[in-house]
């Protein structure tokens, strides 16, 4: 019987080709959005989920509340802290500090070679120095050596692609490397490459010994105050099975009030699961699962958008198959037989269609994966998860768009279907329903994906205070500040190099400082001010604007500084010009003491997420970690050809690295970009899915038509007047669904754009655009076969069966 059914369904798939191809074709869009989707979510789900001992692992994570109700949340926390919880919570079953280099700030790693010849090597974020415990908490595999090594100062292990990038195929067990120029360290172990799929991505790994040497500017400092928390910090904490996170939780609030006294209000530390990391924007995680979960349901939704193209259309063929079921059964089919050749049909297609998707799937992903910046790979049969989606979507898309045909055209009665050769649907309404269902999708997600697109190019277009265009961010190494203002000299003589300021960060930073201020004689202020250092150069270099007083004299320490009007108006004042020559203490820069002697126009220290703050600026050399370089005129490429050259005699010892200010803040919404991404590929396959479901359904329309066409050209109807026959029922249900669309879109945008503290209107004319594109989409897909069908003889439309 089966047998049977799978000739039968070959057969009625080869005579409707046209209509089989385009079910196969939406059907494997479809499949393939779900496929991709279904990677993309799980390759983020899977974060550090190797780790044995996951369940049982937290990283610390600080908020540090203000005064005036707001709260800045940072991912690190301090060595302090760390020594706190090791002496005072035993609770704690295990833990491991982490110190890992600035990702924006190259950390130089050179390797001697034969004859005296060496390489030098870039590192960005993957340089940490670590202790043995790391290693208990954490599973990795050795190569050769093993976690007591670290024990040692001066030591470090490597993983196997680090290997082989410092030595090629040679034993690094042994050898030394350069760590800045600063301190040898011997390599005493190789680690195995560690999975793509976790936050903690570091190759070299150094002893935390090693760090009195490296960062000897920063002890004893780092280890006693509790203040000392940036984003290169990070403290694991292993807890037994019995001890939950809100008990360690309760102990460090104890602690951290024994230890800071009346700061310790201002300070919250707690726990956050390891399994939490990748998800929690406010603490560095990368995507949310808000965002993951929408992604799930709109691959759903497309493929729902596919399963309908394949009912319209088989509800719609009633017509054409009316005298072969009304035969079947006359002849003796039951009800359940024609169910199941229906069935065997859909399953057909949807195998097909499987298979197809497999072949865009693969051609897709070497594509969008540097686009969305991850690195999937596509094994099907190896891959048992994703073998086990494609199988249960097979099953599913079956059922669900086999299911309705099946049972609709296999409960008609015989009489009826002989009688009534149009085998019209009784309920034309489910086919419409569905025709709004998809089109509102495909609208819905194309004004999404405009809104986006317009809130991203006014996040990197507005005016933030400074110019970011053509200045060029160079790192500046630790031990070359003694050069610097010879290399200043040298800089302002490089032809198109219009000034050049060294400074901590530029004027907009994922890094920065924050701490309160002392005006005068009053208390500290009950806010955080944000704190930026830069030399005299600073104002021009950025395009800053003084608005009263004037700029910083040159100091290698902090004598005196610049506050933007945000701090002006905190301070209580109208008139910048009041706050000069006021002393002021700035917490985040020691307590050091110092005057007002100018005020800035507000600008952004961070991205548009957040509202202007206050902010301080000051100099101090010993701070310095990059030189801003702004660079007019046609050739910029050939100055940075220049700069190079003179980077290269001054610090023969380090790499030059450059990167553009804009692209530099164009990171601040990295988010944003991949969101507007996403959205515009479900957008775009949605429109197509749409368009191929059209293109059937007007077909078939068409052929059922063709006499009552004939009929109406031989009493006079014209070309456009049939033309408006077939598009007038399709435009009044597009229409319908724009302005279900317009709801929907303008509800959903109208919350995701609350995230930020500056943001646009949502402009009228795009709900218009959206529609006005999906009819002429729409018309265009309509237009052939109408064309076709309006300008046949009305002689042979007469005759046509």
């Amino acid at each position: 019987m089966f047998s049977n059914y799978c000739r039968i369904a070959w057969r009625n798939l080869r005579r409707h080709s046209f209509y089989t191809i385009l079910n196969v074709f939406g059907l494997s869009l479809g499949i393939a959005c779900c496929l991709i989707l279904f990677q993309f979510i799980t390759y983020h789900l899977d974060f550090d989920g190797y780790h044995q001992k996951r369940d049982y692992l937290y990283r610390v994570v600080s908020d540090l509340h203000l005064d005036d109700g707001s709260v800045q949340y940072e991912k690190g926390a301090s060595l302090a802290l760390a020594a706190a919880i090791r002496a005072e919570i035993p609770q704690v079953k295990n833990q491991a500090f982490l110190f890992c280099n600035y990702r924006d700030q190259s950390l130089t790693v050179t390797v001697p070679g034969q004859g005296g010849a060496r390489q030098l090597f870039a590192e960005h974020g993957n340089v940490a120095f670590a202790d043995p415990h790391w290693f208990e908490l954490f599973d990795y595999e050795w190569k050769a050596g093993d976690a007591g090594t670290l024990e040692e100062p001066n030591t470090a292990v490597l993983t196997s692609k680090q290997a082989e990038k410092y030595f090629g195929q040679a034993d690094p067990v042994g050898k030394t490397i350069r760590l800045d120029d600063k301190v040898d360290v011997k390599i005493t172990g190789v680690l195995k490459d560690y999975p793509a799929s976790t936050d903690t991505k570091v190759d070299v790994f150094v002893s935390r010994a090693t760090m009195k040497v490296f960062y000897a500017d920063m002890y004893p400092a780092i280890e006693t105050e509790w203040g000392w928390i940036n984003s290169s910090n990070s403290l694991y904490l292993l807890l037994p099975e019995n001890i939950s996170a809100a008990a360690v939780n309760r102990a460090i609030a104890a602690a951290k009030q024994r230890h800071m006294g009346e700061m310790a209000k201002y300070y919250d530390f707690h726990l956050q699961p390891l399994k939490e990391m990748h998800f929690d924007a406010r603490y560095g995680g990368t995507i949310s699962r808000s965002l993951l979960m929408t992604l799930g349901i709109v691959g759903f939704v497309i493929l729902i958008i596919a399963c309908v193209n394949f009912i319209n259309l088989a509800t719609a063929q009633n017509a054409v198959r009316a005298k072969e079921i009304s035969t079947r059964k006359v002849l003796g089919s039951s009800v359940m037989g024609i169910f199941w050749q229906f069935m065997t049909e859909t399953a057909f297609i949807t195998l097909s269609a499987a298979l197809l998707s497999v072949l865009w799937v693969a051609l897709a992903l070497p594509l969008l994966n540097p686009w969305l910046g991850t690195g999937l790979e596509f094994h099907p049969l190896q891959d048992i998860p994703l073998a086990a989606a494609l199988l249960l979507l097979i099953i599913l898309i079956t059922l669900i768009a086999g299911m309705y045909p099946a049972l609709v055209l296999g409960r008609f009665q015989p009489v009826a279907l002989l009688k009534n050769t149009s085998g019209g649907a009784k309920h034309p309404w489910l086919r419409k329903g569905l025709i709004v269902f998809q089109n509102l999708v495909a609208q819905s997600l194309i004004i999404c994906t405009l809104i986006i697109t317009l809130q991203l190019n006014f996040l990197k277009n507005t005016d933030i205070g400074f110019v970011k265009d053509g200045v060029v961010m160079v790192p500046v190494p630790k031990q070359g500040k003694r050069d610097l203002s010879y290399l200043k000299n040298q800089l302002l003589q490089v032809p198109g190099v219009k000034d050049a300021s060294f400074c901590y960060r530029p004027p907009a930073s994922a890094s920065f400082r924050a701490g309160s201020v002392k005006f005068d004689n009053r208390d500290w202020e009950d806010y955080t001010a944000l704190c930026t250092l830069g030399d005299a150069h600073y104002l021009n270099t950025f395009g800053l604007h003084l608005l009263a007083g004037r700029n910083l004299v040159e100091s290698d320490s902090v004598r005196e500084f610049l506050v933007s009007e945000d701090m002006v108006r905190k301070l209580g004042f109208s008139d910048p010009a009041q706050v000069i020559g006021h002393q002021m203490v700035a917490g985040t820069l020691d307590d050091h003491p110092g005057a007002i002697v100018g005020v800035v126009k507000d600008f952004n220290l961070h991205s548009l997420h957040s509202h202007v703050e206050p902010v301080l600026m000051a100099t101090r050399s010993r701070d310095y970690a990059f030189v801003g370089i702004k660079i007019g005129g046609a050739g910029a490429m050939k100055s940075i050809g220049k700069i190079r050259q003179l980077w290269e005699s001054v610090y023969p010892d380090n790499i030059f690295e450059y990167d553009f200010l804009d692209d530099q803040i164009a990171e601040f919404y990295k988010k944003e970009d991949l969101l507007n991404k996403l959205t515009t590929s479900a957008a775009v396959l949605a429109i197509v899915i749409s368009c191929v479901g059209l293109l059937g359904l007007i077909s078939l329309l068409t052929v059922q038509r063709t006499k009552e066409i004939g009929i109406r050209k031989v009493i006079g109807a014209s070309v456009m007047n049939i033309i408006l026959l077939f598009s007038n029922d399709f435009l009044k249900l597009i229409g319908l669904a724009l302005l279900l669309a317009t709801a929907v879109a303008w509800i959903v945008m109208n919350n995701w754009l609350e995230a930020f503290a500056y943001r646009i209107a949502i402009p009228w004319w795009i709900f218009l655009l959206a529609g006005a594109g999906n009819v002429v989409l729409a018309l265009a897909t309509i237009a052939y076969h109408a064309l076709k069908v309006a300008m046949m003889n009305p002689v042979k439309s007469l005759k046509a069966e």
